[in-house]
């Protein structure tokens, strides 16, 4: 069950409660009464079992052919079926060997429980031609084999028209599977009654709690995934509704967090440009004035200085996704157009399939960022392994995939995950003699979440790396009549 949804284990712990309920009824009806389910089987199945003796009754005195009732009644109910006198002896049917006990209870005299034989009160009258007094219906158990014996007293015509005493005997092997003692029909009609209430009286309570645990539990997806905007209903005034007004308030405060630290990054980014710029205006003045067996040293600090010019933009590019664009609308946008508008901004001639008339929502400035950093980081790491690819096709109904690939050597298993983090660099291929800060691909993530998107990046076979953005399709964005190239 570890592996089961909330409802299926609900559904499950009801059923074993009922059925708990049922076996602890059980035993506690046996132990202090006395009564055991084949007791209340016999019970249930007495009054079917004279209806069933009341019919072949009238069947029997209305036919020639005794032997031939008594054999349609043995096949129609799945029992031996035997008509005998009291004494045991049969009179119409196949011959029995009545066992002892049976043969007891079949013997004319008071009931179970009735005056002893020497009580000298008076008794009432026997009718003509009825019955003699005793059991009308009684069950015998009898064991080596196991034998269920159902037997009916009732009055049968002879042919020469006076009326005889007569028992009606059934005997099956089992008193759950037969037709004769076991009815199944109220049984299941009592369960269903049974499940009915529980159901009235506790679904509309499950479904509210499992409804409100799975809008937690998609909130906190969409936080986990950066959407701190997301938020769970406050309508339940319980637990669960103190549940959710907290993840709400960690929603908002985690909000503030990130924003406060882009913008710090923002500002001190912003910040750190004016000295930059000073020092690299300074540095120019003194490149002039230095002689030449010095100029290597300048050199020197000129790159030094321009990696510290490319973190600060770095920087200032990622706190600007994370904050520029958080009131900006989603719109309609082309995504033919904005794949070309990429590549001849980052320089970079790429393959291109994009489906005609394929249009996502998003915000342009954002996801034309995230496709440039994409194009920009395949050409600096793979672009002379072989051409970069662009694709773009519809997700269903209601979705768009942007793929980027390369054919250069791709990234370890376990860093596909980690790429997306700010400032993360894989050792092997990536580091700063490359030129990376570390930034792009974190940028390419904030833009495409600022877009309401997702972005995931998985490698090639024989080698390569693809980065997949998955939006929101526009109207219009499965209207296709082929691809652009």
């Amino acid at each position: 069950m570890r592996n089961w949804s909330l409802p299926r284990k609900i559904v499950a712990l009801g059923l074993v409660n009922l059925s708990v309920i049922a076996l602890v009824l059980l035993v506690s009806a046996r132990i202090q009464f006395g009564v055991g389910p084949e007791s209340l089987v016999a019970r249930a199945a007495a009054d079917h079992i004279l209806g069933i003796a009341n019919a072949f009754r009238l069947e029997l005195d209305s036919t020639p052919d005794k032997d031939a009732v008594i054999a349609s009644y043995a096949g129609r109910y799945d029992a031996m079926v035997f008509l005998t006198n009291p004494e045991g002896h049969a009179m119409y049917g196949p011959e029995i060997d009545v066992p002892a006990d049976v043969l007891r209870r079949m013997q004319p005299g008071p009931r179970p429980g009735g005056p002893p034989p020497n009580d000298d009160r008076p008794r009432p009258p026997r009718r003509r031609g009825g019955p003699p007094p005793g059991e009308p219906f009684f069950l015998v158990t009898t064991a080596n084999p196991t034998l269920y014996w159902a037997v009916v007293r009732l009055p049968v015509v002879t042919p020469d028209g006076s009326t005889r005493p007569a028992m009606l005997i059934f005997r099956a092997a089992s008193i759950w599977n037969s037709k004769l003692f076991f009815d199944w029909r109220p049984w299941l009609a009592l369960a269903a009654a049974l499940l009915a209430v529980s159901l009235l009286c506790w679904l509309p309570f499950l479904r509210g709690l499992t409804h409100s645990i799975r809008e937690m539990d998609q909130v906190t997806r969409e936080i986990a995934l950066g959407r701190f905007d997301t938020r769970v209903p406050e309508s339940r005034r319980d637990e669960l509704g103190d549940l959710g007004q907290q993840i709400n308030t960690m929603a908002a405060r985690l909000r503030n967090f990130v924003s406060s630290q882009k913008r710090f990054l923002g500002d001190a980014a912003h910040e750190l440009s004016a000295p930059l710029a000073r020092i690299q205006f300074a540095l120019g003045i003194l490149e002039r004035r230095v002689e030449e067996s010095r100029r290597a040293d300048i050199d020197v600090l000129r790159d030094e200085i321009q990696e510290m010019s490319v973190l600060v933009n770095e920087l200032l590019s990622f706190s600007k996704a994370g904050l520029d664009s958080v009131a900006a609308p989603l719109e309609r946008v082309d995504l033919a157009d904005l794949v070309r508008r990429a590549a001849a901004r980052e320089s970079v001639t790429p393959e291109i399939a994009v489906e005609d008339n394929l249009w996502a929502m998003a915000r342009p400035g954002q996801l034309l960022r995230a496709v440039g950093n994409l194009l920009r980081n395949a050409a600096r790491y793979a672009g002379e392994h072989g051409p970069i690819e662009v694709s773009a096709r519809g997700e269903g109904k209601v979705g768009v995939v942007i793929t980027v690939a390369d054919h250069g050597p791709g990234l370890p298993e376990d860093a596909l995950e980690q790429v997306f983090e700010p400032f993360w660099r894989p050792e092997s291929s990536r580091n700063r003699d490359t030129g990376g800060v570390g930034l792009g691909l974190a940028i390419v993530k904030s833009c495409v979440e600022s877009c309401g998107g997702t972005v995931s990046c998985r490698n090639r076979q024989p080698s390569g790396l693809a980065v997949t953005i998955r939006l929101a399709a526009a109207v219009g964005a499965h209207e296709k009549s082929g691809a652009r190239k």
